[in-house]
């Protein structure tokens, strides 16, 4: 018996020394890091504009306006506006027109070579000014994969003209895609993505974006890389990825108005990310069968 009980309490010990440990190195394993887990979900439903998480940057935009709430959202009750008024420098912010959000400082959102993960967003185009023949062509972005300390921008969603296309780093030499010809028929109506990528820093990585319409029931893919170089730079001295959403660019003399909501960054694959911890409400996205959907 006495025996026993030693080697329980030793049991017990090596136990707390190994929680100790870990905690000492700032390793969150309160939960086993399975795919499907929810990095990050910006759903606006508490009415603030970073959606309640510390660390979301809003926008760098002055202007009152460059960002707000509205109602409703694409599935719930809110959602957050970007706004950008082409020659007012109140939406002149990081060296160009634009009013953006940004996950940059958000440690468990950031992607490294090795990750694998899952973005997902919805976007309603507001009351979006068509492009006519001999119109200015520039283009505007509303969502980024982003790498920083001015590596190429791995993706970026944006309008041209009335197109809808992704564009893809420069390094990579590969055209860009248009996944709907014609945005009109769409316009201030919810359009949903999904973009799946394996990280890294040599051509084994894919890129998959899938997309769905007003009035469809089913995700469509709509672009597939493989055997691809997903990641600019090389990951080194603090350098990181990250995803923004809102407005960047607009052509002149035009205001661009975009919302968006069901921001998220699922965990598929790769190392274990530090200090996550599961939410119940998210619970639902960690299982195969909903990563399937």
């Amino acid at each position: 018996m006495v025996s026993q009980i030693k080697d329980i309490l030793s049991s017990v010990y090596t136990k707390r020394n190994i929680l100790f440990f870990l905690t000492v190195l700032g390793v969150n394993h309160a939960h086993a890091q399975i795919p499907g887990d929810v990095l990050l979900n910006m759903n606006y439903e508490n009415g603030l504009l970073d959606s309640g998480i510390t660390g979301v940057i809003i926008t760098n935009a002055t202007a009152s306006d460059a960002a707000y709430i509205v109602q409703p959202g694409a599935t719930g009750n809110y959602a957050i506006a970007h706004k950008v008024m082409y020659g007012n420098t109140g939406y002149y912010s990081n060296d160009n027109w634009r009013s953006e959000s940004s996950a940059n400082l958000l440690k468990v959102a950031n992607f490294l070579p090795g990750d694998e993960r899952r973005y997902e967003f919805s976007v309603l185009l507001k009351d979006w000014t068509p492009w006519k023949a001999g119109d200015p062509i520039n283009e505007t972005n509303i969502f980024q994969l982003k790498v920083s300390g001015g590596a190429g921008v791995p993706l970026q969603v944006r309008t041209q003209r009335n197109a809808l296309r992704l564009r893809f780093a420069t390094e990579n030499n590969v055209p860009s895609i248009d996944i709907l010809s014609d945005v009109r028929p769409y316009v201030n109506q919810w359009m949903h993505f999904r973009i799946d990528v394996k990280w890294t820093t040599t051509n084994t990585g894919y890129m998959k974006t899938y997309m769905k319409l007003p009035g469809q029931n089913e995700y469509t893919l709509v672009d597939e890389k493989t055997n691809y170089r997903t990641y600019s730079g090389d990951g080194f001295g603090g350098q990181h990825g990250y995803i923004k959403w809102g407005i960047y660019v607009t052509p002149p003399d035009i205001t661009r108005v975009a919302y968006h909501d069901d921001i998220k960054v699922i965990y598929l694959g790769g190392p274990a990310v530090q200090h996550f911890e599961r939410k119940s409400n998210d619970i639902i996205y960690a299982n195969h069968s909903h990563l399937l959907k």
